[in-house]
């Protein structure tokens, strides 16, 4: 058998799509990658693996899909992003546009028809999946366990549940303590996105809500926004982690945020995306910045020296 790997995205639905694909390959290595960072992932290990598996993860870098496939790498893609584009050279390439399933899904249903049994506790995490990533939010059970990644790192969570998958139901005291942060946290960011909070018209009787947050990215989104609303939020948390980006969530039919995110360079769903943060707008911070302490500085007396 050769060396098999799996390629994630690093959030609820990138995890329970890892462990539901290793009922299928239980000896693969498994990495969980942001969208941008997942070029350079792959490309450091084209000559490792015979077998890779992608799920949950968006992607349309062409030149990297035909160094795969030069590679000889058997290839299987599971994915729900209306920005992916679809590669029919692949074993197995299912990307689902209905909106109405999540890439845990998608690999969900491949294992059904392959004949394989799902562990129960993988199970439970599918639906969680299902409730949080496609913006249900019915299962408060899924939403308390999504609280755990806000401040545990995925690949700490999936270690104890490849550990002990009854950790699902029976959580650990870091894992109770990475939730109770996280809560802790939501809390401060809906109070920072308020007190930050611009509204703009965006047409047709919707608009825009741009906010500032730490973390609970749709949390905040669920707390603020309404079915007329586009919200584009800016989590200074991830600027910690060296990434800058926007985030889009919409409870309205009216507004399609995955399109907006990819005119921008991003990609999602038609009701959560996101896209790089350019560095217009940090630029554009920077020189009200510049302005406002131009302001200060002349009022106290604090110009610059005069050359004599």
């Amino acid at each position: 058998m050769g060396h098999r790997a799996i390629f994630t995205h690093n959030d609820l639905d990138g995890l329970v799509s890892a462990l539901l694909a290793r009922v299928a390959l239980p000896d693969a290595d498994v990495y969980f990658c942001e969208y941008s960072g997942l070029p350079g992932t792959v490309r450091a290990r084209l000559q490792r693996y015979d077998v890779m598996w992608f799920t949950d993860l968006s992607m349309r870098d062409e030149p990297l899909f035909e160094e795969i496939r030069a590679a000889g790498i058997e290839c299987y893609w599971f994915d729900h992003h209306a920005s992916s584009l679809r590669q029919d050279w692949m074993v197995e390439c299912r990307i689902d546009l209905s909106g109405e399933r999540c890439a845990a899904d998608v690999v969900k249903q491949y294992l059904l028809e392959q004949g394989l049994e799902i562990p129960v506790p993988v199970q439970t995490l599918a639906d969680y999946a299902h409730d949080q990533d496609l913006w249900i939010r019915h299962l408060p059970a899924a939403q308390e366990f999504n609280d755990i990644l806000g401040s545990l790192s995925v690949q700490e969570l999936y270690d104890e549940l490849t550990a002990d998958p009854l950790r699902v139901y029976d959580w650990s005291p870091r894992m109770r303590e990475a939730a109770e942060q996280t809560q802790a946290a939501r809390r401060r960011s809906i109070t920072l996105a308020r007190a930050t909070a611009v509204s703009g018209p965006l047409g047709d009787d919707q608009r825009i809500l741009a906010v500032c947050c730490w973390g609970s990215v749709n949390e905040v989104a669920e707390e603020l926004g309404d079915p007329h609303t586009l919200m584009v939020l800016l989590d200074l948390r991830q600027l910690e982690r060296g990434q800058a980006k926007y985030s889009f969530r919409t409870k309205s039919d009216a507004i399609n945020s995955n399109a907006i995110a990819e005119a921008l360079d991003g990609g999602g769903h038609p009701k959560a995306s996101g896209a790089p943060l350019g560095l217009d707008v940090l630029h554009a911070l920077t020189g009200e910045l510049v302005s406002r302490i131009q302001g200060v500085a002349a009022s106290v007396g604090q110009g610059a020296p005069r050359c004599e």
